[in-house]
């Protein structure tokens, strides 16, 4: 790591906290860069404070006026069940004694997941630190039943969180509309700011380069990316494996034997868990990525990072149309829109992307491209980002001067 660029706390600066890994921590740390590059932009240094790798009490230079520590909350997944939600109740409370040890106060606190245990840690010493904080909202947890929800700590928590917890903060970065909607109700300033990349440093990516139309999906896909019905659609298509092509990163081979296919479609591979590079050279190959949700309370609540990586690579996605995707993708212009999640719905559509000519999907590429540029570089969010900093630090100020504390 480069120490070039020492943290100086005689500048402003914005600490981003909370149970995640970083740099390389999944959609969760790509978020957390996205948005610290956009807060240097905007004349802020940045310290991420990892909970989740080993504890560092040394600022390191990440270069760009980022910079990294660690804390190590996340300590205790080694232990019996009972010790594990223990630890888990106090979780933050070593990043609330590493602010504590800091020289100089940070302009504002995002906290990114963490949830209930880590408010609880972090709103006191910040009110009476006088530093608003902010919460990065990306997501809603739902479960799969009322009894998932019943018998799930975890998700007790983060209602607690989401409902009582986070309308009594300073302020909400928000990654969707229906985020942002709903804490602007609670009364908080709140921004918008979906997944963002640097688009200006993203290569950009040839798509297929045979007759055959080049397909890829990325990621993990748990309950929310309906990878069986992609699957059943390629079958219906392509039984004979002439017409397209398939790529999997993330999912084994064998994970695809549970979507209930009797045979797996001979034009699909499954590359299995790669690194984050090796699966986006995947994507940059392809005439199309894949994004098939339904539109429930978790998909309408969240941003999907793979449709912002595939823009910036210039592949055009087939996507349901979920979240805030319908103010972005635009059917034959940057990709195409499956109406519903129905295998027979996608297999339609894949039969219409079978039909476009080389002409067509080159077109498509640099649309998709300059839909990356123009709605998600971390650039074209920087102002929305200072705004929202500055106001909860003029609010907080001026709470403070009117308490006289």
């Amino acid at each position: 790591m480069s120490r070039s660029a020492p943290f100086d706390p005689a500048r402003p600066f914005v600490v981003y906290v909370g149970p995640f890994a970083f740099p390389e921590g999944g959609a969760a740390a790509r978020r957390i860069l996205g948005n610290a590059q956009s807060l240097v932009a905007a004349g802020y240094q940045v310290l991420v404070l990892s909970g989740q790798q080993a504890p560092d009490d040394e600022v390191h230079s990440l270069g760009d006026g980022i910079f990294l520590a660690s804390t190590s909350e996340r300590d205790a997944e080694h232990l019996p069940n009972l010790l594990r939600l223990t630890r888990y109740v106090t979780m933050g409370a070593k990043s609330r004694h590493w602010l504590e040890r800091l020289d100089a106060r940070p302009a504002a606190v995002i906290l990114y997941s963490g949830y209930t245990p880590y408010i609880l840690q972090l709103r006191g010493w910040c009110r009476r630190a006088g530093v608003p904080l902010i919460f990065d909202a990306v997501e809603w947890y739902t479960a799969a039943s009322p009894l998932g929800f019943a018998t799930s700590p975890y998700l007790w928590q983060t209602e607690i969180a989401m409902r009582w917890l986070i309308p009594g903060l300073d302020g909400v970065l928000a990654i969707s509309r229906w985020l942002e909607d709903h804490y602007t109700r609670a009364g908080l300033p709140v921004v918008r700011v979906p997944p963002t990349v640097d688009v200006k440093a993203t290569p950009v990516g040839q798509g297929g380069d045979d007759d055959r139309l080049s397909l890829v999906y990325a990621g993990t896909p748990g309950r929310k990316d309906l990878l069986g019905v992609l699957l059943q659609a390629v079958a219906t298509v392509d039984p004979n494996d002439e017409r397209l092509r398939l790529e999997i990163y993330g999912p084994r081979p064998d994970d695809l034997k549970a979507y209930g296919l009797a045979d797996i479609p001979l034009s699909v591979t499954a590359h299995g868990p790669v690194a984050q590079a090796t699966a986006m050279a995947g994507v940059a190959r392809a005439d199309f990525s894949i994004l098939l949700r339904r539109p429930d309370k978790v998909a309408t609540a969240g941003f999907p990072t793979k449709f912002v990586e595939s823009l910036a690579v210039g592949t055009p996605v087939i996507a349901t149309l979920t979240s805030d995707l319908a103010d972005h993708l635009v059917d034959g212009e940057n990709g195409l829109i499956c109406r519903d999640a129905s295998p027979e719905t996608v297999a339609r559509v894949l039969e219409r992307a079978l039909t476009l000519t080389p002409k067509q999907k080159s077109a498509l590429r640099k649309a998709a491209r300059h839909t990356a540029e123009t709605g998600f570089d971390y650039r074209r969010h920087t102002d929305g980002l200072r705004r929202l900093v500055e106001a909860v630090t003029c609010a907080k100020d001026a709470r403070t001067q009117g308490t006289g504390i």
